[in-house]
């Protein structure tokens, strides 16, 4: 017998060259909530963000659908993680800062694979250990978001 279950769904979708679109979904027994985040490319700068909680446990929950539109304008960099457990996970929903982060970091990885199916179609033998490591030097901020260093 299932005594607890929890699920957790991400997707990224790159809506134009300059636009991704990140939705993400958290369902348990306590808790369900979603958000979709959009992001500029090439910069990663989150432009919009979109909290719906439906199921909580606090008051403090619900708060997150208008403290969490404080991470707009914020940069995907190694500080993102920090800024939005701190600044939006302690007075919205640490629930919330935990699925936006893992969001965010969907879009970091979302970028390199991406340029590396791009890649792999042009030239089929490519070295891919040579690509990431090519695409890490021009896309150093994220490899510091992805704490690759």
């Amino acid at each position: 017998m299932l005594a607890y279950s929890r699920i957790k769904s991400i997707g990224v979708q790159k809506q134009s060259e300059n636009l991704l679109v990140v939705s993400g979904v958290l369902e348990d027994e306590l808790y369900a909530m979603a958000c979709e985040i959009a992001i500029s490319r090439p910069n990663l700068s989150i432009e919009r963000v979109q909290a719906r909680m439906k199921r909580f446990t606090t008051s403090r929950c619900p708060l997150a659908e208008s403290v969490f539109t404080r991470a707009e304008g914020w940069k995907l960099d190694d500080e993102l993680d920090g800024k939005i457990k701190k600044e939006l996970g302690r007075e919205g929903c640490r629930h919330m800062a935990a699925l936006m982060i893992d969001c965010c970091r969907a879009a970091a990885r979302a970028e390199l694979t991406r340029e590396l199916r791009s890649a792999i179609e042009a030239d089929p033998e490519l070295d891919k250990k040579a690509f990431a490591a090519e695409f890490l030097s021009r896309r150093s901020d994220l490899e510091s978001y992805l704490r690759l260093r």
